[in-house]
């Protein structure tokens, strides 16, 4: 069994150190030792106080500063973990990788990289690590969160039993909690208030016409109510079997067309007909303010992304009616996430991708009046003499998300909408769970925003210490990766170097495809694959399983049937059902009967 060490002791800390002491009570001891560690020792030690009460054993506890690498290598080497679950903040992501690189230890997160200084989030800092961590023979596993997360392992699962080609994913995100006060965050106030007031994105893929995007998110399956005025392409038929091959000059397309430059409402709106703009957080707009906000929101632009675009939408700009099942209608607004990143990589035929998250009134009125005055501000201001960055002076106003979980009342709910092709007739899945407040608190003493997601990081490490992913383990490749190696019979394409220097890809259709490169760079690795030409330094080769499972793989890239098991055990049993041309649903799975 595993030493696991866990950097972290917030809302969703406590957590995932409950679970894995549970699990490993009653799993035989899976984490046959649990090291809790934080810059603050009382908050771990108020955990591992909970989980002593609670009968689940004793954990140790000490303190690190996650912001300094030396720090975090010092405490590894004290330790010597298999793997290291990181839950502190997503500023400190690149500290603790650099610590587990330098260690040679396996490493997880949640949610990805953020520069403090800017309020934009990406993944290719982390992919950066890819080569040096397959050189290690370590792994890393990406956002092992919920959304992140578990969203990328339902659409994992949907294109392993479901599709043979999914043209468009909607995440959808609704916590219908209720905890008493006017306004409070449900995670970290300054990660949660930065990612809301951060410009808005989605994703379209250049070959899909008007038409097609908007017939393929149009329809009115899972009850989304569309209160937009109809397009006229909207009505018509979607013929989805005419997808053509993707084209290698298209950045350049892009640069050059006046649609790529033009980022107006009314251009997005033409190509979501389901969606309406908002009218509540947009009432108390204000052009004239009295200080200048480029360090949340940055220019609107659209963007060549993975032979697409990124479409730039001003944050909350545009808002849908969503039926969550089991929960109701709520208003759910576009957002970006930074799970769209890698799904748009990885999953197969995709057109469009978006992401929604729910919002009462209440919250965005007073989320815009906190903009209007400044303390969404993340730069330094002067204050007295002194610095002070706004949006951490309002994190100390604000409670402590920790302890909205006694007072917070009703479900959240979050799932995937997910559309696409299976034996040629168009399908329309919905992958989803709900999860209950007062049952997360009963169980572990927290509110179910904290325990979706600490739960399913706790399964990616319970997974990687039981050996189901990680090293030696199955990997899924990336999409164009498949079509890129299940076709690579030109001779120049398969020049025998040494079996070391071989990339292997891994996936349902393909278990041994080969492929090896002439021209090997100095690592190795072999030529950069032309679908990762976009990719940082050292992240040429994500995506390709090159040395055993080891490098920086995303949640989609793993099995998911083993993850998906763990849900219906470990509290999370998640739902699947298919929607007809009607509206009306049949449930496939149900894992809250298991």
């Amino acid at each position: 069994m595993a030493c696991v060490l866990q950097i972290g002791a917030g809302g969703v800390g406590g957590v995932v150190a409950h679970k894995m002491a549970i699990n490993r009570a009653e799993s035989g001891g899976v984490f046959s030792r649990i090291i809790l560690a934080s810059r603050t020792l009382s908050k771990c030690k108020a955990i591992a106080d909970s989980i002593h009460s609670k009968g689940f054993g004793e954990i140790e506890i000490d303190e690190v500063d996650a912001d300094n690498v030396e720090s975090v290598v010092a405490l590894i080497e004290k330790y010597r973990p298999k793997l290291v679950v990181n839950v502190a903040l997503p500023y400190q992501d690149l500290a603790i990788m650099e610590a587990c690189l330098r260690t040679k230890t396996h490493y997880l997160d949640t949610a990805n990289y953020e520069h403090p200084d800017n309020a934009y989030f990406e993944y290719k800092e982390q992919w950066a690590y890819d080569t040096r961590y397959k050189e290690a023979g370590i792994f890393a596993l990406l956002g092992s969160g919920f959304d992140p997360g578990v969203t990328n392992v339902f659409c994992a699962y949907a294109q392993k039993h479901y599709f043979d080609e999914i043209h468009s994913i909607d995440i959808l995100d609704c916590n219908a909690g209720d905890h008493g006060y006017a306004f409070a965050t449900n995670f970290n106030p300054e990660i949660n208030l930065r990612e809301v007031s951060s410009k808005a994105r989605y994703w379209v893929k250049e070959n899909s016409t008007l038409g097609e995007i908007c017939g393929s998110l149009h329809s009115s399956h899972c009850g989304a109510h569309a209160s937009a005025p109809h397009s006229p392409n909207a009505t018509q038929p979607t013929n989805f079997s005419q997808d053509s091959r993707i084209s290698s000059d298209f950045a350049q397309k892009l640069c050059n067309s006046s649609v790529a430059n033009s980022v107006s409402l009314d251009s997005n709106l033409a190509l979501n007909p389901d969606l309406q703009e908002d009218k509540i957080y947009r009432k108390f707009e204000r052009e004239e303010k009295h200080f200048a906000l480029e360090s949340n929101t940055q220019d609107l632009q659209n963007v060549p992304y993975f032979n697409g675009q990124w479409r730039d939408v001003a944050p909350l700009a545009l808002m849908k009616e969503w039926d969550y099942l089991g929960v109701g209608v709520k208003n759910s607004y576009l957002l970006y996430h930074e799970e769209l990143e890698s799904l748009i990589r990885n999953i197969k035929g995709l057109r469009k991708i978006r992401f929604f998250m729910t919002f009462g009134e209440s919250y965005l009125t007073h989320m815009k009046c906190l903009e209007n005055v400044g303390l969404l501000r993340i730069d330094e201001v002067a204050h007295k003499g002194g610095k002070i960055v706004p949006i951490e002076v309002l994190k100390t106003l604000l409670p402590d998300p920790a302890s909205l979980a006694p007072r917070t009342k009703g479900q959240t709910h979050i799932g995937c909408y997910i559309k696409g092709l299976k034996d040629g007739k168009e399908r329309v899945i919905y992958i989803y769970n709900i999860c209950t407040h007062e049952e997360c608190y009963a169980e572990v003493g927290a509110q179910g925003v904290s325990y979706t997601t600490g739960v399913p990081a706790m399964i990616g490490a319970k997974l990687i210490c039981e050996g189901k992913w990680g090293i030696n383990c199955e990997k899924i490749t990336n999409s164009v990766c498949s079509d890129f190696l299940g076709s690579a019979s030109d001779a120049s394409l398969q020049r025998t170097r040494s079996a070391s220097h071989s990339l292997t890809s891994h996936n349902p259709k393909n278990s041994s495809a080969t492929l090896e490169f002439e021209n090997l760079d100095s690592n190795g690795l072999g030529c950069v694959p032309s679908f990762n030409a976009d990719m940082p330094k050292g992240g040429e080769s994500q995506g390709l399983d090159s040395n055993q499972g080891s490098g920086v793989w995303n949640m989609e890239q793993n099995n998911p049937d083993p993850f998906m098991e763990e849900l219906n055990k470990q509290g999370l049993p998640y739902v699947v059902v298919e929607f007809d041309e009607n509206g009306s649903h049949k449930v496939l799975e149900d894992g809250r009967k298991k």
